[in-house]
C-alpha cells in the first residue's frame, strides 16, 4: 500500500500543522488555510513522492520550484494547481514567504483526458472566483454537521471553472516539432517508466526509430532516453521504499524487475546504495 504523504502527516500530526496555519481535518477530508511551508520542514528537497489523492492548491504568496511528473514548474502567488492523483512530485526550493491554501476531493485519477494535474495562472477574475470558493468551503465545513453535499458541489463548481475558463491559460507555448517530441516523450516516461525500461517501447509509441529518438532526446535535453527512464524508475522506487510498507520482493514485482536482487543491482548502480540502505536512511 502506498501512503499519501501529506494526508498521513496531517492525520498523525494535526497539531503541528496548526502551528503553521489554519487546519480542518474530518474523516477523509482536510483543508489548510494560509499554510506557511517555510516554518515547517515538510517535504524533503529532492525526495520524490507520489501524490495519491485529488487536491486543489491555491498559492497565496511567495514562490516555489517543484517538479511535477518530471517537469519543473515555477509556482507563484495567484497560481492554482489541481491534482487528480498519481502525480510524481519533488520539491526543489521555495521562498521564505511561500504560503498556500489546499483541500482534498474525490478524484477519478485524471481530468478525463489523461491529465494528472493542472498548473493554472489565474486572471484577476479567476483569482476572485477561486478565493470566494475557498472562503465559502472553509466557512461551511465548520458547521456542526459536515456538509458533504455542499462541499462536493462547490468543488465541482471550481473544477468546472478550471476546465472551461482555464483552457487558454493552460495551453503550452507554441513549440516546434522537436520540442513537441520531447514533451510527448517526457509524458510517456512519467507514465510508463515504472514498468517499461527500453528505448524501443518509447520509440514505438512515438512512431519513430529508436536511434532517431535517442539522438533527438540527447540533443534536446542533454540526456539519453535511458538516462531519463532510469532516473524516473529510481524515483518511483524511492517513493515505494519511503512511503509504503511493501517488501523488496513486492516492490520488485510492482516495478517489473525479475527479482529483488535485480532491483537491488539496478538501484545500487544508479544511486550508490541498496534499496534497504535507502529505506533505513529515509524512513
Amino acid at each position: 500500500m502506498l501512503f499519501d504523504t501529506i494526508s498521513r502527516e496531517l492525520f498523525f500530526y494535526t497539531d503541528d500543522w496548526r502551528d503553521q496555519g489554519d487546519v480542518f481535518v474530518n474523516g477523509k477530508f482536510f483543508m489548510v488555510r494560509d499554510y506557511d511551508l517555510h516554518r515547517r520542514g515538510f517535504l524533503t528537497a529532492r525526495q520524490p513522492y507520489s501524490l495519491q489523492e485529488g487536491r486543489i492548491v491555491f498559492i497565496r504568496s511567495g514562490s516555489g520550484n517543484y517538479s511535477l511528473d518530471l517537469v519543473e514548474h515555477h509556482l507563484v502567488a495567484g497560481d492554482l494547481l489541481v491534482f487528480y492523483g498519481e502525480t510524481l512530485v519533488e520539491k526543489h526550493s521555495h521562498s521564505d514567504d511561500f504560503q498556500f491554501d489546499a483541500f482534498t476531493f474525490e478524484s477519478e485519477r485524471s481530468d478525463g483526458n489523461g491529465v494528472n494535474f493542472v498548473h493554472m495562472p489565474l486572471s484577476e477574475d479567476g483569482l476572485s472566483i477561486v478565493e470566494q470558493h475557498f472562503a465559502l468551503i472553509w466557512k461551511m465545513i465548520h458547521d456542526k454537521e459536515f456538509p458533504t453535499e455542499s462541499v462536493n458541489c462547490l468543488t465541482k463548481s471550481l473544477l468546472s471553472y478550471v476546465a472551461t475558463h482555464g483552457a487558454e491559460l493552460m495551453k503550452p507555448p507554441a513549440t516546434n516539432r522537436r520540442e513537441e517530441l520531447l514533451r510527448r516523450f517526457i509524458t510517456l516516461v512519467s507514465r510508463h517508466a515504472k514498468k517499461e525500461r527500453n528505448v524501443s517501447f518509447y520509440a514505438n509509441h512515438l512512431c519513430i526509430a529508436s536511434h532517431y529518438l535517442n539522438t533527438q532526446i540527447k540533443q534536446l535535453s542533454g540526456r539519453t532516453v535511458m538516462e531519463w527512464v532510469n532516473e524516473t524508475a529510481v524515483k518511483e522506487v524511492k517513493v515505494w521504499l519511503v512511503y509504503s510498507d511493501e517488501s523488496m520482493e513486492q516492490i520488485a514485482e510492482r516495478m517489473c524487475f525479475s527479482s529483488s536482487s535485480s532491483l537491488t543491482k539496478f538501484f545500487k548502480r544508479e544511486t550508490g546504495m541498496t534499496p534497504r540502505e535507502y529505506r533505513l536512511k529515509c524512513v
